[in-house]
């Protein structure tokens, strides 16, 4: 019996009606708070214009959802919509890259849920957004695409035998403990976030009180030592006691599992999400470290996958930002067993340096210009930029690395931050190697990757020996031999 055209959940409207005033809030506050009552005829006028556009935004919004349906068929999602000019889009859930589920604190409020399906394809067609279903449809359209098979078309050996693996009982790899997410906080800088909310209630009070004037018992206040002494405490724990609260709302209920084909990430106490990927489907790897993670150890992981994911503010795939070094790697290859991180990697050649210090910088050519023909007294500027520029090089010099093992392929560049790239040889889409005059001149040259995602991600590391591009090359051109064609 073929399954009946379902639509989504009649709350999507005011869902997305909701998103609209937020997105118009202050146009709102203008036309109708500051200006009610108002007798000027334009404002009057553009009163009813936004009103009429607030009525037919409603009635666009009920005929969306009401012709909006959808329906799943022999392993595809059919989508029709439109009124007058009708619209039908199929969708092989076989080409679903990855799943990503939110839940806001609106979507509990009323048991549902947003779900989208993110296939490998650009555009708008690249992914299927059901913004307001029951958790109980969500639950049966991931077990719809779970149970597709997904026909193999460039698999490696390592990958098949990962997937041969029986069960799809899910592991736990990672929750966080509470002194993970004390340490979340301060390396987050989220408690940095309070001083705007200061500031704003000090000008406040400053607009009512003139802080600055005053006089008698609020000026001996601000005037003793002790109560400033007491006001930085207080401040200092509510920036921490913030942080804390802000930090565990973002990361406290975070989980990292799989089992023998995707990976799970969940997240979020009041506002949920949660991101999964079949293993097959990861591009590649991305270890990324700021200078505060260096300092404390810690490291940021992330799945890189041929769909979009989505919001990036949501880091849905992203494995926990503030994991330890050791165990960020230690995970990976628990998650993607056909996954190894190398510790030993070859450095830059003493050339590569040379080369890097010879290299003209631009921006600094017409920094310098333009100061000494407008503005010679600040001719300081130029060092310290200069200044800055080199010791960045110097810095992305030391830690410039590289490694061709195996299926395997690593690089490692940055200076402030640093990023360590990994991917397999058949999740290569494409290579270059360039060479410019500078780098010929010291048998040099700069390679790069790219990998399927959206937007296609490019890794390039500049300034390695030729011996390596050339073995870079070779190695790429052998990936015929790991691939099967079913």
């Amino acid at each position: 019996m073929a399954e009946q055209s379902k639509r989504l959940h009649p709350l999507k409207i005011p869902f997305e009606m909701w998103n609209v005033l937020k997105k118009e809030f202050f146009l709102i506050i203008l036309l109708y708070v500051l200006n009610f009552g108002t007798e000027k005829v334009y404002m009057i006028v553009l009163q009813l214009i936004y009103l009429l556009y607030f009525v037919w935004k409603v009635i666009s919004l009920t005929l969306n959802w009401f012709t909006y349906t959808y329906h799943i068929k022999e392993g595809n999602i059919q989508i029709k919509s439109g009124l007058i000019s009708k619209s039908y889009r199929t969708v092989p859930l076989h080409k679903v890259q990855n799943v990503q589920r939110r839940t806001t604190v609106l979507h509990k409020f009323f048991h549902l849920t947003s779900l989208t399906f993110e296939t490998g394809m650009t555009g708008d067609q690249g992914s299927v957004l059901f913004e307001a279903i029951s958790l109980k449809e969500a639950q049966r359209l991931e077990t719809e695409f779970s149970s597709q098979e997904i026909p193999a078309v460039e698999e490696d050996h390592l990958e098949e035998d990962s997937l041969k693996e029986t069960g799809a009982e899910q592991t736990i790899h990672f929750t966080p403990t509470k002194r993970d997410v004390l340490k979340a906080s301060f390396t987050s800088l989220s408690f940095l976030a309070i001083i705007p909310i200061v500031a704003t209630i000090y000008k406040t009070l400053d607009d009512f009180f003139n802080l600055e004037n005053a006089e008698g018992a609020v000026a001996s206040f601000l005037n003793s030592w002790l109560t400033i002494t007491i006001a930085l405490i207080v401040l200092v724990g509510l920036a921490i006691g913030f942080g804390i609260i802000s930090t565990y709302v973002k990361y406290g209920k975070y989980e990292i599992s799989s089992d023998a084909k995707r990976v799970y990430i969940k997240k979020g106490v009041l506002d949920e999400s949660a991101f999964s990927i079949q293993k097959e489907k990861v591009q590649a790897v991305e270890i990324t470290q700021s200078l505060i993670k260096r300092m404390l150890g810690l490291a940021e992981v992330k799945l890189i996958s041929a769909g979009s994911t989505g919001d990036e503010k949501l880091e849905t795939n992203t494995l926990y930002p503030f994991l330890s070094v050791d165990r960020a790697h230690a995970i990976i290859e628990e998650i993607l067993p056909s996954y190894k991180v190398e510790r030993s990697m070859h450095p830059l050649s003493k050339q590569a340096f040379i080369v890097r210090m010879l290299r003209p910088s631009y921006i600094w050519i017409v920094v310098t210009v333009a100061i000494f023909i407008f503005k010679p007294a600040i001719w300081y500027i130029s060092l310290i930029l200069f200044v800055l520029i080199y010791t960045s090089r110097i810095i992305d010099y030391k830690n410039g690395r590289y490694l061709l093992h195996d299926e395997f392929i690593q690089f490692k560049s940055g200076s402030l931050e640093t990023s360590l790239f990994i991917t397999k040889r058949s999740k290569v889409i494409q290579i270059k190697v360039e060479r410019s005059r500078l780098q010929k001149r010291f048998g040099l040259a700069s390679i790069e990757t790219i990998n399927r995602s959206k937007p296609v991600h490019h890794t390039k590391l500049q300034d390695v020996s030729l011996e390596y591009a050339e073995e870079f090359y070779t190695w790429y051109i052998d990936r015929t031999k790991n691939i099967q064609v079913e």
